[in-house]
């Protein structure tokens, strides 16, 4: 990795919110015991499970690596919540490429161009999903421009605000 890693210097920790921090931190005192400023790979794994992210061993000890420079197995505080702010990064790429696959799935093209039709949209919902939301109001509240046609930009709002 590049000199661009989880260093202490300040960087990715800033992604966080005061409160993402805020719980990072507790959860970080919750598990370091002896009070040493560290904690361990499986330390890490239950922290990680605890904040809802789930992690696997390979996944724990790259997130490890990645985080202490000086190669002891463990990190700090400041490495820990370097490593939680490229979690919600990653979850957020992820997230976006989910979107963009079901936008293509659709009709829509994989470059995010093109639109899906909004009246196949709303059967879909309706009719295959069987879900019982206003999927109409919806639609009209993000099809900025009326079209019928909902561009990905639209789609990726609808899908945000359906949360």
């Amino acid at each position: 990795m590049s000199d661009k890693g989880y260093d202490d210097d300040a960087g990715d920790a800033d992604a966080l919110t005061k409160e993402e921090e805020a719980k990072c931190w507790e959860a970080f005192s919750a598990f370091d015991k002896d009070s040493s400023g560290y904690i361990d790979a499986n330390e890490l794994r239950i922290v990680l499970e605890m904040m809802g992210q789930k992690t696997t061993e390979e996944e724990i000890f790259r997130m490890i690596a990645e985080a202490d420079a000086e190669n002891t197995g463990k990190i700090t505080d400041t490495q820990f919540k370097r490593v939680i702010a490229e979690q919600k990064k990653n979850q957020s790429l992820s997230n976006e490429e989910d979107t963009l696959d079901a936008f293509v799935s659709m009709g829509g093209q994989p470059d995010g161009e093109g639109f899906i039709d909004a009246q196949k949209l709303i059967r879909i919902i309706k009719d295959e999903f069987e879900m019982t939301i206003d999927i109409e109001k919806l639609i009209n509240d993000i099809d900025e421009d009326g079209s019928g046609e909902i561009e990905y930009d639209e789609f990726r709002n609808l899908l945000s605000s359906s949360d």
